[in-house]
């Protein structure tokens, strides 16, 4: 058994998925580029041009030199065949993921297929604004993540597409909607183990 999945008492924690599954309490995410925070010191010309790319993928009209730049980055990750799964964003829109999934499906050796089948229950503060402001994030079930589609997906390797993590609750809230799934971003901002 991973030792990264048990607890201070040796006990394996698992969480309950709204399928009645259980998932181990921490999943794998795959990330492009390391996000650093002003904050934390001076930024280099490359960790300002991550922060740049990062903040306009959030957009549903990022440009499509940004989106390339960063799907081809994120493709180098993983192989296929794969499933990508767009993250809502706060407001409930795939729009701006799934464009980032689209695109990356492109360029994943092997093929992938982007399934656009989350969403939420209803709008939520923005994980970002959130971090920025010092705010705690929100819980996992305070996302209100749910499965807006039934649509069945191939049984295969599937990577949930956001653009940034911070906290992971959002990428875990999709997993445990899913009941699957690992995250694959372009900005690692926890450097902190997922809550």
């Amino acid at each position: 058994m991973n030792e990264l999945l048990l607890d201070a008492t040796g006990q394996l924690n698992l969480i309950p998925t709204r399928n009645g599954s259980w998932l181990p309490d921490r999943m794998t995410t795959k990330a492009a580029r390391l996000y650093v925070s002003p904050r934390t010191r001076p930024l280099n010309d490359y960790e300002i041009e991550t922060r740049r790319l990062a903040y306009q993928l959030k957009e549903p009209d990022c440009p499509e030199a940004a989106i390339q730049r960063a799907a081809r980055e994120m493709s180098a990750l993983i192989w296929g065949p794969c499933n990508l799964i767009p993250v809502p964003g706060h407001l409930g829109a795939t729009t701006a993921n799934a464009r980032l999934a689209q695109a990356i499906a492109g360029y994943v050796t092997g093929g992938a297929d982007v399934f656009d089948i989350l969403g939420r229950q209803a709008p939520v503060d923005s994980a970002c604004i959130r971090h920025r402001t010092g705010q705690p994030p929100l819980a996992v079930a305070e996302h209100g993540i749910i499965r807006a589609s039934h649509r069945l997906i191939p049984c295969r390797p599937t990577y949930i597409v956001d653009n940034v993590v911070t906290s992971g609750n959002t990428l875990r809230a999709c997993q445990v909607a899913l009941g699957f799934g690992s995250g694959l971003v372009f900005g690692e901002a926890s450097f902190h183990t997922y809550t």
